[in-house]
């Protein structure tokens, strides 16, 4: 059920600590009457909810409302803490830490629908939430509200789960009365966003767009409605009912630019449609220039759009209304990047990293970005610098293999291999990920035996590693250690049977070196199969079928991988394949396109070095 409701958590209430008990208790055990007796202490504010520990499923919480939450409605029931009660309850916590969510959920509801409380009510909710159990969990939310009719999140509560097990009729009731009382409330728009995030759960859409149809009928004049109404007609990809009450949202959002440019996204989904969102963006700037939200999603239109400049003139129109916004900052620094103006996009970096620090950003991405800039104009010191203020978070790993790159190529190995050795890692993946960037570093570095040597040694204690069994199969080649590398890649392709690039790998392989010339075509056009529009693979079929003489059908296959993938090494297969078919002005060009592309490809220049071309 954690996909379809998410109960929220209220801060816990403070409950008196129990007097220590005679016997001494297992720690445990302790915890779990501390817990109890906040459950049932009586708080003043609001119910208390009582955190289990369920294994490996994970913690519900509610979607949000548009509503404020009630404070209990009624009066909590005296409650009177016998033993049997305190059993029951500790029963089910305890049974909570050992994984047995479905059976602390059962005692939880039973202890509610006798005592009448609804916060035992509510924790029975939330485990029958975990143990994804729904209609358990529907039959405790009822209970919940019926005990504290007020509770805006029980409401919401028996609402999902009410559409979630597919009985729409009662959830169009609960969804009647939301608005009913947001109308009331003055808080409509929010509660038009609550429901549709409900219906979209729906796993029919449709139903669910013909259900918001008829509850939202009296609020068909309202923009926030039909935003709701398009949104959920995208769901069900019903493209001409978007257009049209996206259409409609659009003439009633007046001077409300986060509805305007809503309706206008919702719009230029289809892409056909994407000139009409725009010339309705740009109408809406003209009257309201200091919108930087509207600028903000003409501009990114505009770039779908390949219209860049355009896309520049708005991000850069937004800035001097804002001119310390991070976003607007990050976004011209990406659109100047793609336009290949690297020296601007840096200027604007600069400017997000110096904003003051009251100004609340994330700093990592700019700064790994930063770097990247820097490593491709290879000022590498530079690169450096910028990498190693990347900090905890998403990036982080991703600053420390760049670094680490970065200092190989500078020839500072030791350096490079103590900071992939010294990354904060806590996941196998992503040690395994550090140890295969060090084999790349020593790789590059011309020292491949140790490459080899420290993927065979990782590969010694996890043997079945797909990851590490293919990396191993590429250091073995580099050693001419055939047998172990087939022996790998066969490996890797019992364990994962459709990884394409392993059949590839080996394939190409005995191709390159005139080894079972029918077998590895068989190994690459399975690879083909499994992904047929993958370059490197194509190529690989283009210099199998050179290896067997069939020049005509090489060449064909090279220059769709090189199409598709302009790449020095297939620049050197394609141009070799010409040259052998009599194709030689043809091959030449080719042959110095691939060396404008990288002039240091080892299969480039190997290539030229054996045909005795100079360039």
């Amino acid at each position: 059920m954690n996909e379809l409701l998410h109960l929220a958590r209220e801060p816990q209430c403070t409950a008196a600590r129990p007097a220590q008990p005679r016997l001494p208790m297992p720690l445990r055990t302790r915890l779990a009457v501390l817990l109890l007796a906040t459950v049932l202490a009586g708080c003043s504010a609001s119910p208390s909810t009582v955190q289990a520990q369920p294994g490996p499923s994970a913690q519900a919480t509610a979607p949000e409302t548009g509503l404020a939450p009630s404070p209990p409605s009624v009066a909590l029931p005296e409650v009177e803490v016998t033993p049997q009660l305190i059993f029951q309850l500790l029963a089910a916590e305890l049974a909570a830490q050992r994984g047995e969510i479905g059976t602390a959920a059962a005692t939880y509801l039973s202890v509610a629908q006798k005592y009448r409380d609804p916060r035992v009510a509510r924790r029975a909710t939330e485990l029958a939430l975990t143990a994804r159990t729904p209609q358990r969990a529907l039959t405790a939310a009822r209970l919940w509200l019926e005990l504290e009719p007020g509770s805006a999140l029980a409401s919401q509560t028996v609402q999902a789960l009410q559409l979630s097990t597919g009985d729409l009729r009662a959830a169009e009731e609960s969804i009647v009365r939301q608005l009913d009382l947001a109308r009331q409330q003055g808080s409509l728009a929010a509660a038009y966003e609550t429901v549709q995030r409900a219906l979209l759960r729906v796993q029919d859409r449709a139903q669910a767009l013909e259900l918001l149809e008829r509850v939202s009928a009296p609020d068909q004049g309202r923009a926030e409605a039909q935003l709701a109404l398009a949104t959920l007609a995208q769901a069900a990809g019903q493209r001409e009912r978007v257009s049209r009450h996206a259409a409609r949202a659009l003439e009633l959002a007046g001077d409300d630019a986060t509805a305007v440019v809503r309706a206008a996204q919702l719009i230029a989904a289809d892409e056909a449609a994407r000139p009409r969102a725009i010339a309705a963006l740009e109408s809406f700037v003209a009257r309201a220039p200091k919108s930087t939200e509207a600028r903000f999603a003409l501009a990114r239109l505009f770039a779908q759009s390949d219209r860049r400049e355009d896309a520049r003139r708005q991000f850069e129109a937004a800035l001097e209304i804002e001119p310390q916004s991070p976003t607007i900052l990050f976004a011209l620094a990406q659109l100047a990047y793609q336009t290949k103006h690297p020296e601007d996009a840096t200027r604007y970096l600069r400017r997000y990293v110096d904003l003051p620090t009251e100004i609340e950003r994330d700093q990592n991405p700019a700064l790994l970005f930063l770097g990247q800039i820097a490593e491709e104009a290879r000022r590498f010191d530079e690169a450096i610098k910028w990498y190693q203020q990347v900090g905890p978070g998403d990036q982080q790993l991703s600053a420390i293999t760049r670094k680490a790159i970065v200092l190989g190529r500078l020839g500072r190995l030791d350096e490079a291999r103590l900071a992939l050795r010294e990354a904060p890692v806590t996941e196998r993946e992503e040690r395994n990920r550090m140890i295969a960037v060090e084999a790349q570093v020593l790789r590059s570095a011309g020292r491949h035996a140790d490459a080899f040597k420290l993927l065979d040694d990782a590969l010694a204690q996890q043997p079945d590693e797909p990851d590490l069994l293919y990396d191993h199969a590429m250091a073995a080649e580099k050693i001419d250690r055939i047998d172990v590398l087939e022996r790998s890649l066969r490996k890797l392709i019992e364990l994962r049977p459709e990884h394409a690039h392993a059949y590839n790998a080996l394939g190409y392989t005995l191709a390159d070196r005139g080894l079972r010339l029918e077998e590895a075509q068989q190994l690459i056009e399975k690879a083909v199969s499994l992904a047929p529009n993958d370059g490197h693979i194509i190529d690989s079929l283009g210099w199998v079928l050179f290896r067997r003489g069939q020049f005509a059908g090489a060449i064909e296959q090279l220059r769709k991988a090189f199409e598709l993938m302009p790449e020095a090494e297939i620049a050197a297969h394609l141009g070799e394949a010409l040259l052998a078919a009599g194709q030689r002005d043809e091959a030449i060009r080719i042959l110095r396109r691939g060396r404008e592309i990288d002039p240091d490809n080892e299969t480039l220049v190997d290539t030229l070095r054996r045909l005795g071309l100079g360039l």
